[in-house]
C-alpha cells in the first residue's frame, strides 16, 4: 500500500470540500443554481406566505386558483397547440392538466389529446361558438410571448372565486388578480402541522420498518452492518415494500387510507423497541467520540444544519420540477384518488400520454402513500422523501469509512462537498426519480463494491436487489442493475463466488412480489409516450443509430467533465459542429457538479497505483460509467430516426442526460 498516493486521495477530497464550501460563500445569492443561503431565505419568505396560490412556484399558481375557483365537472379548452409550430407551448397544457385534473384539457375538437413527437394531433377550434358547442366550458389561451395564460369562461359558472370578485365578469375574462384575501380561499388543509408531521415521519417509519426485512433477507449482514448503514439499507427496502402494497392494493380496488402509516408504524414502534439499547449505545458512542475529534464534529454539525434548511423547506415548497408536474406527481394524484378498473383507465387515458404511464410505479407510489397517509393531496410535504434517502446514504457511507485515524477526516470532507454540491441542492428539492434513482444506485454499487472485496455473498445479494429497486424507479435502473450483473460474469475472478446463496429464494420472492403490481398494472396499459418506442426505432435504422451513437457519446462524456456551454456541439445538417464557447478556467468544469468528476478521476489513479489488491473494485466501477455512457448514447442515437440529430443534442443537456449519468457519476 503506497501511503503517498493515498495521502494525494485524502488532500483531494479536502480541497474538493474546500472548493465546493467557498463555491457556496461567494454564489450564496445565485439563483440558477441553489446555494444553501438561497433556500435558507426562501424558507423564512415561504414561512410567511399564508395562500395557497402564492405559496406555490409562479407557473402553478394559475392552475391553483382555477383548480379553488372551477366546478369539478369543468372542461377546458386550449386553442392553438396543435401541431409541430405549437410544441414549445405543451408545458402549459402540463401545468393546467395536473392542477386541474381530473377535469378534461381539450386541445383538438375532433378527438382526445395525445402528445406524438409532432405535438398534438388534431384540429383547433375557430370560434368560442365552436368550442362551446362541444362541451367546453372556459377556453384558455396561450399568450404570443408564451410567458402567460389568459383565461375566458365561456358561459355563467358557478364560480368559487378566489379571484377578485369585482374584477370578473360572467362569459369574459378572468383578470389577472387575485381576491385582497387569497387565504379565506385556502383548502382546509393547507398549513396543516398534522400533514406535516406524517410527512416527516412516514420516510424514517419505512426506514425503522425495512430493518426487519433486512434481518429477513440478509441474516448474516445485521451482525457486520453499521447502524447507520443497516437504517439506509432499510429505507431502501421498505421503500420497495410501501410502492408495491401501495399500488397492489389500489389495483385489488381498496383505497387504502391509512395502510401504509399504520404498517410502518407498527413495524418502526417495533424496531425502536427490539434495538433500543443499540440505539442508545451508538448514541452515546457518538457523541464521546465527537469529543476526541473536533474537525469531525464539525463536520457533522455542519451537515445537520444544511439539512435543518433542506427539512423545513420540505413542508413549505409547492411542487418544484417540471416533470414532476408533467408525470410524477400526476400520477401520484390519479392513484390516491382512484383505484381498480378506475385506476387502469386513467393509466390508459391517451391525453395523460404525456405522464410516461408506462414508466416503473415506485416513485408516484411513495407520494401516493403520503397522500394516503395523511387523507388528501398536499403538494407541499411531498419532499420529506428524497431529503431523509440523501440523509440516511450520507450518514451510511459515512459509516462504512474504516480508514485509520490519520485519514478519518478526509471521507468527512468528502461527503460534506457532496451534500453542497449544486446538483445535489436541485435534485433534493425536486419532487421526481432522479434522487430515489441515486440513492438506489449509489448504495447498491457500493455494496456490490463490498462484495468484490469481502466476498460476502450477502453483500452481492443486497446490491443487486437494490439496483432491482432503482430499476422499479426508472427504466435507466434496469440499465444500471444489467451493467452490474453482467460486468460481475466478465470478471473471471469473481465467478467463482456466484454460487447460489441459500437464502436466495427470499430474495427473489421479494423482489417479485415487489414488482408484481406494476407488472400487473402494465400488462393492462397501452405504451402512449411516442419515446417508449427508443428500441423500434433502432431495430428500424440500425445503421444510422450506429453511425450517431459515438458522437453522441462524445457529447456525454464531454459534458460529463466540462462546462456544457463550452462543451457544445449543434446538430445542423445531421452533422456534428463544435459551437462550444471558451470563459476562462470555469469552462474547465461542469458547474452543476463542480469538477467532481475530474476528482474521481483523479482518486481512480491514485487508488490504482496506492491498493493495487483493489484493482477489481475499480475496473468494476469504470465498467459501470462506460457502459452507462455507451448505453444511454444508443437511447438517444435512436431518436435521430424519428426527430433530427439537432434535437438529440438537447437530450444531453445537464437537465436531460445529466440527471441519467448523475447515479452512477456519484457511485464513481
Amino acid at each position: 500500500m503506497n501511503s503517498r498516493w493515498l495521502t494525494l486521495v485524502s488532500t483531494s477530497l479536502v480541497a474538493f470540500a474546500i472548493f465546493v464550501i467557498a463555491w457556496q460563500s461567494c454564489h450564496w445569492k445565485t439563483v440558477d443554481f441553489p446555494s444553501i443561503a438561497v433556500s435558507c431565505i426562501r424558507g423564512e419568505q415561504l414561512a410567511k406566505i399564508s395562500s395557497i396560490v402564492e405559496r406555490n412556484e409562479f407557473a402553478s399558481r394559475l392552475g391553483t386558483a382555477l383548480d379553488l375557483a372551477l366546478p369539478k365537472d369543468a372542461r377546458v379548452f386550449m386553442p392553438d397547440m396543435t401541431g409541430p409550430t405549437n410544441y414549445a407551448k405543451i408545458g402549459h397544457y402540463y401545468y393546467l392538466t395536473y392542477h386541474l385534473f381530473p377535469r378534461e384539457i381539450g386541445v383538438s375538437v375532433d378527438q382526445p389529446a395525445r402528445l406524438t413527437k409532432d405535438g398534438f394531433l388534431g384540429r383547433t377550434a375557430e370560434s368560442d361558438q365552436e368550442i362551446l358547442a362541444c362541451g367546453f366550458d372556459v377556453r384558455i389561451d396561450v399568450m404570443t410571448d408564451g410567458s402567460h395564460l389568459q383565461v375566458k369562461a365561456l358561459h355563467d359558472l358557478p364560480i368559487q372565486n378566489p379571484f377578485n370578485p369585482n374584477r370578473f365578469e360572467p362569459g369574459g375574462y378572468f383578470k389577472h388578480s387575485i381576491s385582497p384575501n387569497p387565504e379565506s380561499f385556502n383548502p382546509a388543509w393547507f398549513g396543516s402541522n398534522s400533514d406535516t408531521a406524517i410527512a416527516f415521519l412516514l420516510p424514517l417509519l419505512t426506514a425503522l420498518a425495512g430493518m426487519w426485512l433486512l434481518r429477513f433477507l440478509f441474516p448474516a449482514l445485521n451482525v457486520q452492518m453499521p447502524l447507520l448503514e443497516q437504517l439506509a439499507c432499510g429505507l431502501g427496502l421498505g421503500m420497495m415494500a410501501v410502492a408495491a402494497l401501495t399500488l397492489g392494493v389500489k389495483l385489488c380496488g381498496f383505497s387504502g387510507r391509512g395502510l401504509i402509516l399504520g404498517a410502518t408504524a407498527v413495524g418502526g414502534i417495533a424496531e425502536i423497541w427490539r434495538q433500543r439499547k443499540a440505539f442508545s449505545n451508538g448514541i452515546a458512542d457518538s457523541f464521546v467520540k465527537m469529543a476526541h475529534r473536533p474537525v469531525a464534529t464539525v463536520i457533522l454539525a455542519a451537515g445537520l444544519l444544511v439539512f435543518l434548511v433542506l427539512f423545513r423547506l420540505a413542508g413549505l415548497q409547492g411542487l418544484m420540477e417540471f416533470d414532476a408536474v408533467a408525470a410524477w406527481s400526476l400520477k401520484a394524484k390519479i392513484m390516491h384518488l382512484y383505484s381498480g378498473r378506475e385506476l387502469v383507465q386513467w393509466f390508459s387515458n391517451p391525453r395523460l400520454a404525456h405522464a410516461h404511464l408506462d414508466y416503473p410505479a415506485l416513485v408516484p407510489s411513495l407520494h401516493a402513500a403520503t397522500y394516503d397517509s395523511i387523507g388528501h393531496v398536499d403538494e407541499f410535504v411531498t419532499k420529506f422523501w428524497p431529503t431523509w434517502m440523501l440523509l440516511l446514504l450520507l450518514l451510511a457511507l459515512a459509516s462504512l469509512n474504516r480508514g485509520g485515524k490519520s485519514r478519518f477526516h478526509a471521507p468527512s470532507f468528502g461527503l460534506l462537498g457532496l451534500l453542497l454540491l449544486p446538483v445535489t441542492q436541485i435534485y433534493v428539492q425536486f419532487e421526481g426519480g432522479t434522487l430515489p434513482m441515486v440513492f438506489f444506485t449509489v448504495l447498491g454499487f457500493v455494496q456490490c463494491a463490498l462484495w468484490l472485496v469481502e466476498k460476502d455473498r450477502a453483500r452481492l445479494g443486497l446490491g443487486l436487489t437494490l439496483l432491482f429497486g432503482a430499476a422499479m424507479t426508472k427504466f435507466e435502473g434496469f440499465i444500471f442493475l444489467a451493467l452490474a450483473g453482467s460486468w460481475m460474469l466478465l470478471l473471471s475472478s469473481a465467478r467463482p463466488l456466484l454460487k447460489p446463496s441459500p437464502r436466495l429464494w427470499r430474495v427473489l420472492a421479494f423482489c417479485l412480489l415487489a414488482a408484481l403490481p406494476f407488472i400487473c398494472l402494465r400488462v393492462q396499459i397501452p405504451s402512449l409516450h411516442f419515446e417508449s418506442g427508443w428500441a423500434g426505432y433502432a431495430l428500424h435504422a440500425p445503421l444510422s443509430t450506429l453511425s450517431n451513437w459515438p458522437g453522441i457519446f462524445m457529447i456525454l462524456l464531454a459534458r460529463l467533465f466540462v462546462s456544457p456551454d463550452f462543451a457544445n456541439w449543434s446538430g445542423e445538417g445531421g452533422q456534428l459542429h463544435w459551437i462550444g464557447r471558451w470563459d476562462g478556467l470555469s469552462s474547465l468544469f461542469n458547474h452543476l457538479t463542480l469538477g467532481l468528476a475530474w476528482l474521481c478521476l483523479l482518486m481512480t489513479v491514485a487508488l490504482w497505483f496506492a491498493v493495487p489488491a483493489r484493482r477489481q473494485v475499480i475496473i468494476w466501477t469504470l465498467a459501470m460509467l462506460v457502459g452507462a455512457l455507451a448505453a444511454f448514447s444508443g437511447v438517444f442515437a435512436s431518436f435521430v430516426n424519428i426527430t433530427s440529430l439537432a434535437q438529440v443534442i438537447g437530450y444531453t443537456a445537464d437537465n436531460t442526460a445529466g440527471r441519467y449519468l448523475l447515479p452512477v457519476l456519484l457511485a464513481w
